[in-house]
């Protein structure tokens, strides 16, 4: 039986993080990329599935976007999953992260706004310290909240 990060490795939601960046000002029509990092502040390697995280791209409700005080829906593609393979799963080491850039515009029909504020929803799906206990059986798959900020910027018209 796996042993997972949350169950059996005794280890809290402290041994991750994540940070979003944006920028400032974007223009209305123009692409609005932010970057999402995710850092292993354990003191062991994590292998952590990507699945419902900006690290596969946009493929799901994650992010939670406000603009002006309204909540803007996502409307890009949903995915239906199967078993997670080692490729759905990246290695993290101790004190380094993985980031990858994700244009917001592309899933979400933003608005002329003074403030729009994204954050992550923030759960990993799984997250296990061995390569070996990737393909435990999908009901041991832990859940694990993780802490990180939040980005506000603008969009301003042409």
């Amino acid at each position: 039986m796996s042993q997972f990060l949350t169950s059996a490795c005794n280890t809290s939601k402290n041994s991750l993080q994540y940070r979003l960046d944006s920028q400032e000002n974007y223009t209305i029509n123009q692409p609005v990329n932010i970057v999402f990092m995710l850092e292993n502040l354990d003191v062991q390697p994590l292998w952590v599935l990507t699945w419902y995280t900006p690290l596969e791209g946009l493929k799901g409700r994650i992010l939670q976007v406000i603009c002006d005080g309204e909540e803007i829906l996502y409307e890009g593609p949903m995915v239906k999953r199967g078993r997670p393979t080692q490729e759905d799963y990246v290695l993290i080491q101790p004190g380094e992260s993985v980031s990858k850039e994700v244009e917001l515009s592309s899933a979400y029909n933003l608005p002329v706004a003074a403030v729009c504020q994204v954050k992550f929803r923030g759960t990993i799906h799984d997250v296990v310290r061995e390569e070996s206990q990737i393909f435990g059986a999908e009901e041991n798959y832990q859940g694990l909240e993780i802490p990180g900020n939040m980005v506000t910027f603008q969009i301003s018209p042409p």
